[in-house]
C-alpha cells in the first residue's frame, strides 16, 4: 500500500507544461514576427533575426537593439463527458495567471573583405507556460499547477558569400525551470510538488537566398538542432493524518529528482515577396521533430523510476503574413496560421493543452525618428476541441484559447553615424 501511494504521488513529476501546440512551444513574441504569425522568417529586418534567421544579420548595418516585452494568457475549460467516470463533476477552468515572455536581442553589421558580415546576441522564451487549475477542481488528483520556462540564449554570426547568398549560425543554450503541483487523493488537502531546473547546448544554421537580383523574392531557411537538458531538483509531499491511519499507507518520501527534457529539432522554410514597394507578402512552413518526445522518465534518488508514455509524432505549421507600409513610417501587419500538432490524443492531459490550432494576428510599427521605432502586436489562437474518453488520462472535454500581447522598442545606429 505504501508503494501504491508513493507511486501515485510521485507520478506528478512526469508531466510537461502548458503550450501553444506542437508540444510545449511558445510563439516568437518579437512584435513584427508575432503580428505576421511567425511567417516573416525570410523578411527579417532587425536584431531579432539572431533567433529567426541569423543569415539576415549580414545585410544589416551598424548597431541594432530590439527589446520586447509580452503577456501570454492560456485559458482552458474542462467539462466531464456524459457516461464517463467523471460524469456529474462540476465544470472547471484555469485561473487567470499570465506569463510574461521576453525577447531581447542586439546585433552589429559591417563589411568584411568586401562582403556583409554580422553578429547577434540575445535571449527569449522559446517554450513553456502556465497551467493554474483551481485547488479543489475534480481533476486535482491529476494536476493543480504547472509552471515551466525555457530560457533560450543565442550567439550567431553571418556572412554574405555573394549578394544573393548569405549564411549564418552559431550556438544556443536553453535553460529550463519547472514547478508542478498535484493533489493526493482522496484528501482535499494533500499534495505533492516538485521543482527542478537544468540546461543544455545546441546549434543553429541558416541561409538567405535571392534567386535573381531583379526578382523581389527572398527564401529563408533556418534549422535549430534539438537540445537535451538534464534537470535536477526535489520532490516534496504534504500528507494529512487521515491518509496515515493504521492499515492505510505511509507518507510518500521527499527525495531528489532528475529527468531529461528534450527540446526538439525545428526547421523553418520561408519566402518573402515584395509585390510593390509598400506591400510585402510572406509565408513559412515550420517542422517540429516532436517524435523525440516519446516519454518522460523521472528518476528519484530513493530508488523509484517513473516512466510515462507520450508517444508524440512530428508536428508542422503553415503560416501566412503581410506588411503594408504607409508614408515610410507606419507599417500595418497581419498574419494567420494552421498548426498540426504531433499529439497522441489518447494521452491528452490537463497538464498539456495541446491540439491542432488556428491562429490570427495583427500589429503595427511606427518609426519615431531616424534611429527609433516602436512595434506592437496581438495574437489569438483557438485550439480544436478535444474529447478525452479513454482510460489513460483524465476524461474530459477540453477547450483552449491563447492570447498574446507584445510591444517593442528598436534602436539602431547605422555605420558612420555619430
Amino acid at each position: 500500500m505504501r508503494t501504491t501511494i508513493f507511486l501515485a504521488s510521485f507520478a506528478l513529476l512526469a508531466f510537461p507544461t502548458a503550450a501553444l501546440a506542437n508540444g510545449y512551444d511558445v510563439p516568437n513574441v518579437n512584435p513584427r514576427d508575432l503580428a505576421m504569425s511567425g511567417a516573416a522568417v525570410a523578411a527579417q529586418s532587425d536584431a531579432a533575426a539572431t533567433y529567426a534567421l541569423p543569415a539576415a544579420l549580414s545585410r544589416m548595418e551598424g548597431l541594432d537593439l530590439s527589446l520586447t516585452g509580452g503577456l501570454l494568457e492560456l485559458h482552458t475549460t474542462w467539462k466531464a463527458p456524459d457516461g464517463s467516470s467523471m460524469a456529474g463533476s462540476p465544470d472547471a477552468s484555469t485561473k487567470f495567471h499570465p506569463a510574461y515572455p521576453l525577447s531581447l536581442f542586439a546585433s552589429y553589421g559591417t563589411t568584411l573583405a568586401g562582403h556583409g558580415a554580422g553578429v547577434g546576441l540575445g535571449m527569449n522564451i522559446p517554450a513553456g507556460g502556465n497551467m493554474y487549475w483551481p485547488d479543489d477542481w475534480s481533476g486535482r488528483g491529476r494536476i493543480i499547477t504547472v509552471n515551466r520556462r525555457l530560457y533560450g540564449f543565442y550567439g550567431n554570426v553571418a556572412y554574405e558569400l555573394i549578394p544573393q547568398i548569405r549564411i549564418g549560425g552559431g550556438l544556443n543554450y536553453i535553460y529550463a525551470t519547472e514547478y508542478l503541483k498535484q493533489g493526493i487523493q482522496p484528501s482535499p488537502d494533500g499534495y505533492g510538488e516538485v521543482s527542478a531546473s537544468g540546461g543544455g547546448f545546441g546549434f543553429q544554421a541558416s541561409g538567405e537566398f535571392k534567386p535573381t537580383a531583379r526578382l523581389p523574392l527572398t527564401i529563408g531557411i533556418d534549422y535549430k538542432h534539438k537540445v537535451r537538458m538534464n534537470l535536477t531538483g526535489n520532490a516534496h509531499f504534504v500528507v494529512p493524518d487521515s491518509l496515515l491511519q493504521p492499515g492505510t499507507a505511509a507518507a510518500p518520501v521527499d527525495q531528489g529528482v532528475t529527468h531529461e527534457l528534450t527540446y526538439p529539432n525545428t526547421l523553418n522554410v520561408g519566402v518573402a515577396y515584395r509585390v510593390v514597394k509598400q506591400l510585402l507578402l510572406t509565408g513559412t512552413y515550420t517542422f517540429n521533430r516532436y517524435s523525440v518526445y516519446g516519454q518522460d522518465v523521472f528518476q528519484g534518488d530513493k530508488g523509484t523510476t517513473i516512466t510515462v508514455t507520450r508517444n508524440y509524432s512530428n508536428g508542422y505549421t503553415f503560416r501566412l503574413g503581410a506588411e503594408y507600409t504607409l508614408r515610410e513610417r507606419l507599417a500595418l501587419r497581419v498574419g494567420a496560421l494552421r498548426d498540426i500538432s504531433g499529439l497522441d490524443v489518447r494521452y491528452y492531459s490537463p497538464t498539456l493543452p495541446d491540439a491542432n490550432t488556428w491562429a490570427a494576428s495583427a500589429g503595427v510599427g511606427y518609426a519615431i525618428g531616424y534611429n527609433l521605432a516602436v512595434n506592437a502586436a496581438f495574437f489569438y489562437a483557438w485550439m480544436d476541441r478535444i474529447e478525452q474518453t479513454g482510460t489513460l488520462e483524465l476524461p474530459g472535454i477540453y477547450d483552449t484559447r491563447v492570447y498574446i500581447l507584445s510591444a517593442s522598442v528598436e534602436w539602431r545606429l547605422p555605420l558612420g553615424s555619430r
